[in-house]
């Protein structure tokens, strides 16, 4: 990597030249876009496919149970997309406020690989390794 300026000033290695920070907003609004319409997709489905109809109108124990963990694993995606599109916004405000490619914890830049693979990423890897090792018994199961 070469040495340049980040959009907060800071100098190191960068990704964030204008060129560099045009191209991840592209890849963030598309990432979004596609979520959203992924979301829109399910909500269609899930209303087209009610509770009754899967676990049918005299339910068995097990239809009911069948029906209540496809309901359950719905919900799980839907959740998921919208943190997903909030983890979005959260950059996009970042990029347009200047900070965007800069970790909070150390002040580095997080480096343009890290962001074109991971454009939300908050953290550089050396802090996001530490955050994950000091954080890592609070993390809860999810579906």
């Amino acid at each position: 990597m070469r040495a340049t300026t980040t959009a907060t000033g800071k100098s190191g290695t960068s990704p964030t030249t204008a060129q560099q920070l045009r191209q991840l907003e592209r890849k963030l609004r598309a990432e979004r876009d596609a979520l959203l319409s992924a979301a829109r997709r399910e909500l269609v489905r899930g209303e087209e496919q009610q509770f009754a109809s899967i676990a049918g109108e005299v339910p068995d124990v097990g239809d009911q149970a069948t029906a209540a963990a496809l309901t359950d694993f719905d919900n799980e995606i839907a959740r998921r997309h919208d943190v997903a599109i909030r983890d979005i916004d959260e950059a996009l405000v970042r990029l347009r406020a200047g900070a965007f490619g800069s970790c909070p914890d150390c002040g580095g830049d997080i480096g343009f690989e890290r962001l074109m693979a991971f454009p939300t990423a908050t953290r550089c890897v050396k802090c996001q390794g530490l955050h994950e090792r000091t954080y890592a018994s609070l993390a809860t199961p999810t579906m």
